[in-house]
């Protein structure tokens, strides 16, 4: 099992408020400024049912948040969410956006 930490998001529709739009792939890497290498969702959801963890890092305190596969309870879609806590920085949301490609 391995431990992925994501840096970046791809959301749809990429013009939409990140509540009102879904994650569909995720960069991950330990640069937070690039990533290494793009997950399409279905692979990131295949790897988690695999063992392996997703996780975001919080750059201002070092706090991390898991991230797991939540079904949106609007559409029903299978997306991703990371786990509420205290700190802005960390939340899936609030990553920066994947940009060509990293």
């Amino acid at each position: 099992m391995t431990s992925y930490r994501i840096v970046c998001t791809e959301q749809d529709p990429p013009d939409e408020p990140h509540d009102q739009a879904h994650i569909v792939a995720v960069g991950t890497g330990n640069d937070p400024d690039k990533a290494k290498q793009r997950w399409e969702l279905q692979e990131v959801l295949a790897a988690m049912d695999d063992g392996d963890t997703f996780y975001t890092k919080s750059e201002s305190t070092g706090q991390r948040a898991d991230v797991h596969e939540y079904e949106c309870g609007t559409c029903g879609q299978t997306t991703l969410r990371s786990t509420a806590d205290e700190t802005e920085d960390n939340n899936l949301d609030n990553l920066r956006e994947c940009r060509g490609w990293n």
